[in-house]
């Protein structure tokens, strides 16, 4: 007989907001390095970077950990896909501060209301 090993759904928050943590130390190593009108290079580009896609890989696995942990594996409800679709976001914000980051408060102000929707998804599942 084959041992399956399970993570229990508390293993799978904390994973989740390990990468989410992750995730925002890399945006906010790109951002403000950007901002400050300094060049993106050497070890703060490349932890930076690292952070932030290692942080992404951990929050997608662990999201879908905690999904299988609350018995949603065939349809998924719609909140999923809002929270998929934030991920995406998330995803492609490093390359738009590498690029736009002197914009500085405004992309600061979407990042942050990404997360807070993230968060209204994750708490409320609506």
């Amino acid at each position: 007989p084959e041992r399956i090993i399970t993570m229990s759904y508390e293993f799978y928050k904390i994973a989740h907001l390990l990468g989410i943590f992750l995730l925002t130390s890399g945006l906010m190593g790109v951002f403000f390095t950007i901002w400050a009108g300094t060049p993106l290079q050497g070890k703060v580009k490349s932890a930076s970077f690292a952070l932030h896609g290692i942080g992404l890989v951990i929050m997608l696995v662990s999201g879908f950990g905690l999904l299988a942990r609350m018995g949603l594996v065939g349809a998924m409800p719609t909140w999923v896909y809002f929270k998929l679709g934030l991920w995406a976001f998330f995803a492609i914000a490093v390359s738009v501060l590498k690029r736009k980051g002197h914009l500085g408060m405004p992309l600061y102000l979407l990042l942050l209301a990404g997360y807070f929707c993230a968060a209204y998804i994750g708490v409320m599942k609506p």
